[in-house]
């Protein structure tokens, strides 16, 4: 019987063991009964304000509420005590909300609509204060009453966020950054001249258009290096180009400028919508990075420019190579700080790549000469039939005229080739397109149309038919929505507290680290 009895308190004891094991490993045992009650770290569905639990339901003198257990007891002990201390001594409401996640897109608006929920604050003065922090989503949002604005404005809060909060927060730090803003906010509020604390303790930031402010110093500094670049760019490109080109030198600025507002337009919406850190991103401290990527746009459009225009005002590959690869020599370096512009220089090294071997001559003689197209005195007719002139025209291939000294022969050596066209029977020119569709009569919506495949030589008048084929009715797209609605409840039990019945409209600042 002994035996049996201690079997069953051992076996007990392993289960008991077993139960507690998450709370051992999270480190969430406490032993204050209250805090104990408030966490409950098993719930992993993102809160509702409905179903987020009111510190208030642990009794008056509660005021965070931390139901996922991120914050230590002992924080969650000292930051009520803040809190009390402030109620006491200036009638003010300091609440505070940890949690994982939260259901919504808006972290402004679940927090606005928490406070209203809550009715933080006293009812006559609107003196509250409520900071939420979703850790997940790595938001945190201050909401202040009516009557804290005039004492806390967003202003003010938002340098809170980003002295105490911010830093901390980065480092998981969340207890310490906490107890920090917390701390700030009390002495501040407890103070008997609350605006020139503020303004003591958290002087008003630089003005961004003074050359103080090191975000536009630094943002100066790059576009100026940037505007140097471009000028060198231009000057180089000036020196290669045969032909000057009257376009407007300006152009790649205005392109550029108008790719970086299509971007930070589209952006927009990826950082708002599937990101959720629209406000972390479009901050003053990152104008550098917005310069140094408005300025590597623009550079690249003028290499893109440059490039495109030596190309034009050779006809001779080989000097138009020789041009393009002097320009890539020159403009190495401001190529490589210009990301965009990778994409030129790696089109440069590929057109190398491929003409390796296009300027040696047909065999090892020593009797060919490359006719130079820049140089032709007779024209281009004198040495490409028709059909070869309009090979080149359909950009079916390219010529190299390699003449011989001795016997005056000439000789022709294809070079971008496109396999899109093949050589015509009738002509014998590589300029037929094989099964290509045509449209003999349009489809509508009343009827079908008719098409034909095709074989057909862009030289001459060859033409072969190989199958014909019906394209179906035009139909218009139908559609239909519908709409559904679901409800939910939530429990309530009895509370032994409420806050003051405060509300807010809006007021706050918040941010992301």
């Amino acid at each position: 019987m002994t035996r049996s009895r201690t079997v069953n308190q051992f076996l007990y004891l392993l289960f008991c063991l077993f139960l507690s094991a998450p709370s051992l490993v999270l480190g969430q045992l406490v032993t204050d009964p209250g805090i104990a009650m408030q966490e409950s770290p098993t719930y992993a569905e993102p809160y509702t304000v409905d179903n987020l639990p009111s510190p208030k339901s642990r009794g008056q003198d509660y005021f965070v509420s931390n139901p996922n257990g991120i914050l230590s007891g002992s924080t969650v002990a000292e930051l009520d005590r803040l809190s009390v201390q402030i109620d006491s001594l200036t009638g003010a409401e300091f609440a505070i909300v940890v949690v994982n996640d939260y259901v919504g897109d808006s972290d402004f608006q679940f927090a606005l609509d928490l406070f209203n929920k809550w009715g933080i604050g006293k009812k006559e003065a609107n003196n509250g204060l409520l900071l939420f922090v979703a850790v997940n989503r790595h938001e945190y949002r201050f909401i202040s009453g009516y009557g804290m604005e005039a004492s806390m404005p967003d202003a003010y809060l938002k340098r809170i966020g980003e002295k105490y909060l911010v830093p901390k927060f980065q480092s998981d730090e969340y207890d310490q950054g906490i107890l920090d803003a917390a701390n700030f906010i009390s002495e501040v509020l407890l103070s008997p001249d609350i605006r020139a604390e503020l303004e003591a303790r958290l002087p008003e930031a630089t003005p961004f258009w003074s050359l103080r402010n090191v975000y536009l110093k630094n943002s100066l500094l790059i576009l100026g290096m940037f505007a140097l670049f471009y000028i060198y760019v231009h000057f180089v490109a000036s020196s290669l180009i045969r032909s000057p080109n009257k376009k407007n030198p300006f152009l790649p600025i205005f392109a550029g400028m108008g790719c970086m507002g299509i971007l930070m337009f589209l952006t927009v919406f990826l950082f708002a919508f599937l990101l959720h850190n629209l406000e972390y991103i479009y901050q003053v401290k990152h104008t550098p990075y917005f310069a140094f990527i408005l300025a590597g746009i623009i550079l690249a459009m003028k290499v893109n420019y440059s490039r495109t225009n030596i190309n034009k005002s050779y006809t001779d590959t080989e000097e138009r190579a020789k041009a393009v690869n002097k320009f890539l020599g020159f403009t190495f370096i401001p190529m490589l700080l210009s990301p965009l512009a990778w994409f030129d220089l790696i089109a440069i090294f590929r057109r190398k790549v491929k003409d390796r071997k296009r300027f040696v001559p047909p065999d090892n003689s020593g009797n060919w000469k490359r006719l130079n197209r820049d140089q032709l005195t007779l024209g281009i007719a004198s040495y490409l039939s028709k059909g070869n002139i309009k090979e080149e025209s359909i950009k079916a291939r390219n010529y190299e005229i390699w003449e011989n000294t001795s016997s005056k022969q000439i000789q022709l050596i294809p070079w971008d080739i496109d396999r899109h066209f093949s050589e015509c029977p009738e002509c014998h020119f590589y300029t037929l397109e094989k099964s290509k569709s045509h449209t003999i009569t349009a489809a509508t919506y009343s009827s079908s149309g008719q098409g034909e495949n095709v074989d057909d030589c862009r030289n001459c008048k060859y033409r072969v038919v190989n199958s014909t084929f019906t394209i179906p009715k035009l139909t218009r797209s139908s559609s239909s929505s519908s709409g559904s609605s679901g409800g939910g409840s939530s429990g309530g039990g009895s509370s032994s507290g409420s806050f003051g019945g405060g509300s807010s409209g809006g007021g706050g600042a918040g941010g992301r680290w």
